[in-house]
């Protein structure tokens, strides 16, 4: 039996909506190797499971007693939030890219750092290193030598 390299891999059993439609998306296009299908397949669970949590918060109160009476936020806030964190920590180990970026373009944490530190000491204008000393001077003391 052979596998034709254009036939997306069919989803697994169970998945919800939100599971189903990010499988679809993520296998239309790419071949993907059996462990980033089971990192694929945890991330389709966690979508399902979010939605579901969210429409059991929605249904109930954002608040309910604590230990002592007081008032606290539900604790699907925090689950939600939980599942949320771990859904992008996947989506990002596959290799997903945000709208707007290019597959190849992904730039590391610690290079969007560096973008936006630049940025805030830099303002908008573009930084860019001179290329010698003379051309440090000019840009920014006004020397001509």
């Amino acid at each position: 039996m052979t596998d034709d390299e254009n036939t997306p891999q069919p989803p697994p059993d169970g998945l919800g909506e939100r599971g189903l439609k990010l499988w679809q998306d993520v296998t239309a296009d790419l071949e993907h190797d059996p462990d980033e299908l089971l990192l694929l397949e945890e991330a389709c669970c966690l979508a399902d499971e979010i939605d579901t949590m969210t429409a059991a918060l929605n249904a109930g109160e954002l608040l309910s007693k604590g230990s002592r009476g007081q008032p606290v936020a539900n604790p699907l806030i925090r689950e939600i939030r939980g599942h949320r964190l771990a859904l992008s920590r996947i989506l990002r180990q596959l290799g997903a890219t945000r709208p707007g970026e290019e597959s190849g373009e992904r730039s590391t944490s610690s290079e969007r750092g560096r973008t936006a530190a630049l940025t805030r000491w830099h303002g908008g204008r573009a930084y860019s290193e001179p290329a010698s000393m003379q051309d440090y001077r000019q840009a920014f003391r006004g020397d001509a030598s």
